[in-house]
């Protein structure tokens, strides 16, 4: 393993270890912070939201080109202290409701301090189908104390670890995102790197329960109209988009489809980069699992496209066992994810120029026009 591809599993180990939930980022925008701060060439700036925008220092561009990945994950919020031993939380997240009884959680207090507990039951409902929105008791043993409206409440489950080429981790959705976009984005925007593109970063709040960051940004001069997203995620795998195949080029997801015109791109970019390395996989694939923030951003007029890691588990929901379980993906597939950005962040300005779809059908209609007549 190189250097470079510890430093990125580092990063990818530390921040899906970091509690979250819609609203509730804060940990990861501190963590982002304290990246950012020890990269003299990075400038960032948060919007009147929250969201968080880097780029390289100086750069002008009117059409830039941003990675963007959310911050949350589904998890509790604390809104109500109850007597002694219990408290009532709002779960933010899709999670079906069969999975919360006598679910095993973690408390995480302002101060450090950690509680564990138990679901007990449920308070209200918002939905008939998962529990996005309601509200649940949680019960602490020996006592809540310690723990204050606001703190974030997680699944129980085990610290991220890595075995064999699986992570196993709470928090693969999305924070294996942010950890690759800002990995490609760190190695970018070195000084020695080259580039004919101002690549750029974005990381918004509030995903999981309805794009709320995404729509944010979108709506309120955040991004310049002209810029081109690249929406990073992590997907629910299928059989016919296994985990460890490579990255995905999503098309679309149970919603939208997302622009044809950068999805070409990205895939004849990938297909130049196996094309030099056929250790390189990839995969393209519409994934109807769930539904991502490119849906948001092309809803409000921004050309988009997705790249996104095959997951198991996914939101933490283990379809075996009926059970909470670690989500996981594949550790060559984020590094794949990784490398197939660079590619792009490197060659995007060239590709937009001259590699389009209506280009390569109008060369093809030169040689063979004579056909027609």
């Amino acid at each position: 393993m190189t250097r470079k591809n510890k430093q990125h599993e580092k990063w990818l180990l530390e921040l899906t270890g970091i509690p979250t939930a819609a609203g509730c980022e804060h940990r990861v925008i501190d963590w982002v912070k304290r990246w950012a701060r020890k990269r003299p060439s990075v400038f960032l700036r948060p919007d009147q939201f929250g969201n968080l925008e880097l780029r390289r220092r100086g750069s002008r561009s009117t059409r830039p080109i941003y990675f963007v990945a959310h911050m949350d994950h589904p998890a509790f919020v604390v809104t109500q202290l109850k007597p002694s031993d219990r408290v009532a939380a709002e779960f933010r997240g899709g999670v079906r409701k069969e999975y919360f009884t006598n679910a095993k959680v973690i408390a995480y207090g302002s101060n450090g301090l950690t509680r564990k507990g138990l679901v007990s039951k449920r308070l209200a409902q918002q939905h008939p189908d998962h529990a996005c929105g309601d509200q649940y008791e949680i019960h602490f043993k020996p006592q809540a104390a310690g723990v204050s409206i606001g703190d974030v409440i997680t699944w129980d489950l085990t610290d991220p670890h890595i075995c064999g080429d699986r992570l196993y981790t709470a928090a693969a959705d999305n924070l294996a995102s942010v950890a690759a976009a800002l990995s490609a984005f760190g190695e970018i925007s070195k000084p020695s790197s080259v580039n004919t593109r101002d690549v750029r970063v974005l990381l918004t709040r509030c995903e999981e329960i309805g794009f709320v960051g995404a729509f944010a940004a979108a709506s309120n001069n955040t991004l310049p109209k002209e810029a081109e997203l690249i929406v990073l995620e992590n997907s629910k795998s299928f059989s016919d988009s296994p985990i460890g195949a490579g990255p995905i080029i999503r098309v679309g997801d149970r919603l939208s489809t997302f622009s044809p015109h950068l999805t070409y791109q990205l895939s004849q970019i990938a297909g130049e980069v196996q094309a030099k390395d056929k250790k390189f996989t990839w995969q393209r694939r519409l994934m109807p699992g769930g539904a991502c923030e490119a849906t948001a951003f092309q809803a409000c007029g921004y050309d988009t496209a997705c790249i996104c890691l095959p997951l198991g588990n996914y939101h933490n929901m283990n379809e075996q066992s009926h059970r909470i379980a670690p989500e996981t993906i594949s550790v060559s597939d984020y590094h794949g994810l990784i490398r197939l950005l660079c590619v792009i962040g490197s060659q995007a300005r060239r590709r937009s120029d001259d590699m389009s779809l209506k280009s390569s059908l109008a060369r093809n209609f030169n040689r063979h026009k004579t056909k027609l007549i």
